[in-house]
């Protein structure tokens, strides 16, 4: 009885917790279903009767494009992000220990955690409109510009702690050279800490709003989900069932992602532990 008594509140906070999150959720994909009129009319009350209306206008409205510059952009920063960044770290998780010019290399990189956007918002946004990467292309290359602070310290604490050397001086006995270590050996050992780098840097991309609005916000042709969300909802200011349901499509794209690689970490680090 006293362990039971000891979990209540912990049970408490998950629930009320989840209640939080779930509601929202809820409410947004009930409002989605209705017309504006039933929305004011009975925010709670379920649909009646049930119109796909709002997604019809969606389609209509082109949101199909806003979606797709959203995938490529997400897809292509995640891709880009994953090829690199754990190359670098684990060079640098097996140098940084007996050299000072490593050590610092990483510490310089990782420094970039503690530096708040609105600091250099204003000159990224000049540099980049000088150097004519005001465009899709550039906006992926700055979010694998802010990534790498934070999955380089994932990826290197990883390799430093759960990946060891003994692997690489057994690989390089049999003849294996460092890339083919690396590619064949080191990198698939990675598959927990590339799922949730994944994860955390899709769900950011994903939904992020500023940087696409300092940097596509000219051309209508390149907005991503959420800047059209933005200006959508701009536009339809007293229609909220399109709104609503343009926040379903956003949440539900990226809600698959994180379910379907939330299983591959779980099976990541099993699989991790037996080998």
């Amino acid at each position: 009885m006293k362990k039971d008594r000891i979990h209540i509140p912990t049970y408490l906070f998950l629930s009320i917790g989840l209640v939080l999150i779930a509601l929202p959720m809820y409410l947004t994909i009930l409002n989605s279903f209705k017309e504006t009129r039933q929305i004011t009319g009975g925010f709670f009350d379920w649909p009646d009767p049930f119109t796909f209306n709002n997604f019809q206008r969606l389609w209509e409205d082109g949101v199909v494009q806003y979606f797709a510059n959203s995938m490529l952009i997400t897809t292509s920063a995640i891709a880009l992000i994953i090829l690199i960044v754990p190359m670098a770290a684990f060079a640098l998780a097996r140098t940084m220990d007996r050299s000072r010019v490593f050590q610092g290399i990483y510490i310089f990189l990782i420094i970039g955690i503690f530096v708040p956007f609105q600091v250099i918002m204003i000159p990224i946004t000049s540099m980049m409109s000088g150097l004519g990467l005001s465009s899709k292309f550039g906006l992926i290359l700055l979010y694998l510009t802010y990534a790498v602070p934070q999955s380089l310290f994932l990826y290197a604490g990883y390799v430093k702690t759960v990946i060891p050397k003994e692997l690489d001086e057994a690989a390089a006995i049999d003849g294996s050279g460092k890339f083919n270590t690396y590619f064949k050996i080191i990198f698939p050992m990675m598959k927990p800490m590339h799922a949730t780098v994944l994860i955390l840097n899709a769900l950011w991309i994903w939904n992020d709003f500023l940087l696409p609005l300092l940097l596509l916000n000219r051309d209508e042709s390149t907005w991503t989900l959420p800047l059209f969300q933005f200006n959508y909802q701009g536009q339809y200011f007293s229609d909220f069932g399109p709104s609503f349901a343009s926040y379903v499509v956003g949440i539900v794209s990226i809600l698959v992602v994180y379910l379907f690689f939330q299983r591959h970490i779980i099976d990541g680090m099993a699989n991790g532990s037996i080998k």
